[in-house]
C-alpha cells in the first residue's frame, strides 16, 4: 500500500497526517496548554488512561495526575521552556482509578503565539514490576539465612551472599575467581563428588547432605541444592549452590538416635537395636548358609548387690559387666543390654555347639571375678542360655524365646549354662569348667 503523500495532488491535509502518525505510535502523546488543559491526545494515550481521546480533550492535568499542583506545574513549564526536552517518572490515574507508572518526556514549543507542552507518555508498569522483582530478589538474596554461592561456567566463584560469609567465614574478596571446591573436606570420597556433578549436568540440579570445612578448619554439615543455569543458546551460564547449615540438627538427630538405640548406662545396643541387629544377622546367615548363635545372660546375685550397696553401685557393676562381656567376643559380634541385669550376645559364623560353650565359659569366668565397688568388692555369677539358628529356631523372635528358656533352665538347675537342643523344650546343660581345661576355638582366644 502506498504511503499517503504530505504534498502533491494526492496529499492528505497536514492535520490528518499528523493525527494518523501520532495514533500509530506505541507511546501516548498529550499536548497541554499553559493552563494544564489537554488540547490533544492520541489513541495510545487513551488506551493507557482507559478512556477515549475525545474524553481526554476535556481533562486537565489534575484529572490524571494524583500529585498535581499548580506550583509544580509552573516549575515544569519553565523548565521545559529553557530546555529542548526533559524526562521524568511519575504516576497517572486511569479512568478506572488504576495508578499507572509512566515515563514522560516533556517538549516545549510555541506556534503562532500559542504555547504548548508535548508529553510523550510511556507506560512502564512492566519495567517497574521487573525492577521490583529484581529488588525483592536482591533483598532476599542478601537477607536470606540460606547461604548462596554463584560460579561461572568454569565453576569459579563470582558471588556469595552474607549468609555464606557468616557460615563459612570467607568474604567475597577472598573467594572471587577461586574454584568452588575451596570448602571441600575429606569427609566424602572422590566418587561422591563425581556422582554429584554428574547429576547436576544430566538433571540440572542435585540435592543432598554435604560435610564441608569452614575457613578456620572446622567441619560443618549442610543441606545443599546445586542448580545449573543455561543461557538462551543452551550453554552453561552459571552454577548456583544454596545451602542451610544443619550441623546442630545432625548432632541432635544423632543424640536422639543414640537415646533410641543405645543403653545410656552401658553404651550397649538396647532392646530396639538388638532386635534390628538380630534380624539383619539372621538374613545374612541365611544368605551365606552359616550358623548364628544367641546367648541370653542373667546376673545371679545382682539384686542383693543393688539392695546392699545401692543403685549407684549397681549401675557401676552393670557397666563393668558390659565391658567384661565385650572382652570375650569379637568386634563383629553384638553385645546388647535388654534391661535390668539381662544381656544378650549375637555370635556370627559359629562353627559348632562346642564353640558356644567355650564362649559362655569365658563370659562366666570374667563375670565371676569380684567387682570393685565404692563400698567394697561385690560378687555375682551368670546364668547363660543359648540357641542356634537355624536348627533351634527359624526367626529372631523364636530364637530369643529359645535362648531365654535355656537361660531359665540353667538358673533352675544351677548348671550355669544351657544350650537349646533343637526342640525349644529340651536343653543340653553344663556346669562350666575352668578355661584351662578346654581347647579354646582360635576365633575366641
Amino acid at each position: 500500500m502506498k504511503a499517503p503523500a504530505i504534498c502533491g495532488d494526492n496529499a492528505l491535509p497536514k492535520a490528518e497526517f499528523l493525527q494518523l502518525a501520532f495514533d500509530r505510535l506505541g507511546d501516548g502523546v498529550l499536548w497541554f496548554d499553559p493552563e494544564a488543559r489537554v488540547v490533544y491526545a492520541n489513541e495510545s494515550a487513551g488506551r493507557t488512561l482507559e478512556c477515549s481521546t475525545e474524553e481526554l480533550r476535556h481533562y486537565r492535568m489534575r484529572d490524571i495526575d494524583p500529585a498535581f499542583s499548580e506550583e509544580s506545574w509552573r516549575e515544569q513549564w519553565e523548565k521545559a521552556k529553557t530546555r529542548d526536552s526533559f524526562t521524568l517518572e511519575t504516576q497517572l490515574l486511569s479512568k478506572s482509578g488504576r495508578i499507572i507508572p509512566v515515563e514522560m518526556t516533556i517538549n516545549y514549543f510555541s506556534y503562532r503565539n500559542n504555547e504548548f507542552n508535548c508529553a510523550i507518555v510511556r507506560d512502564i508498569s512492566g519495567r517497574k514490576r521487573l525492577e521490583e522483582s529484581t529488588k525483592l530478589a536482591a533483598a532476599i538474596y542478601r537477607s536470606s539465612s540460606e547461604a548462596v554461592m554463584v560460579t561461572d561456567e568454569n565453576k569459579l566463584i563470582v558471588d556469595i551472599n552474607p549468609a555464606f560469609t557468616r557460615i563459612t567465614g570467607y568474604t567475597l574478596d577472598e573467594l572471587h575467581g577461586r574454584d568452588h571446591g575451596i570448602l571441600r573436606s575429606n569427609f566424602h570420597d572422590h566418587s561422591f563428588y563425581q556422582e554429584m556433578w554428574k547429576a547436576v549436568t544430566v538433571d540440572g540440579y542435585w540435592q543432598g547432605e554435604v560435610w564441608d570445612r569452614r575457613k578456620d578448619g572446622e567441619l560443618f554439615a549442610s543441606y545443599v541444592t546445586i542448580s545449573l543455569i543455561r543461557n538462551d543458546d543452551g550453554d552453561i551460564f552459571r552454577y548456583v549452590a544454596q545451602f542451610l547449615e544443619i550441623t546442630e540438627k545432625k548432632r541432635r538427630d544423632e543424640l536422639i538416635w543414640q537415646y533410641a538405640n543405645y543403653d545410656m548406662l552401658t553404651g550397649l545396643p538396647n532392646r530396639r537395636l538388638f532386635y534390628d541387629r538380630l534380624g539383619q544377622e539372621i538374613k545374612r546367615a541365611k544368605r551365606i548358609e552359616r550358623q548364628l548363635a544367641l546367648l541370653f545372660i542373667d546376673l545371679d546375685g545382682f539384686k542383693q548387690i543393688n539392695d546392699r550397696f545401692g543403685h549407684d553401685n549397681g549401675d557401676l557393676l552393670l557397666a563393668e559387666s558390659a565391658r567384661r562381656i565385650i572382652k570375650c567376643v569379637r568386634e563383629t559380634d553384638t553385645v546388647a543390654r535388654l534391661g535390668g541385669d539381662e544381656f544378650t550376645v549375637i555370635l556370627t559364623d559359629i562353627g559348632s555347639r562346642s564353640d558356644i560353650e567355650r564362649i559362655a565359659l569365658s563370659i562366666s569366668e570374667n563375670l565371676n571375678e569380684p567387682f570393685m565397688l565404692e563400698n567394697g568388692p561385690g560378687v555375682v555369677s551368670a546364668s547363660i542360655g543359648a540357641a542356634l539358628y537355624p536348627v533351634d529356631a527359624p526367626d529372631a523372635a523364636e530364637l530369643l524365646k529359645c535362648a531365654d528358656r535355656a537361660m531359665y533352665e540353667a538358673k533352675r538347675k544351677g548348671r550355669k549354662f544351657c544350650l537349646c537342643d533343637g526342640t525349644g523344650t529340651e536343653w543340653h546343660c553344663t556346669q562350666l569348667e575352668p578355661a584351662a581345661e578346654l581347647d579354646m576355638s582360635p576365633a575366641y582366644r
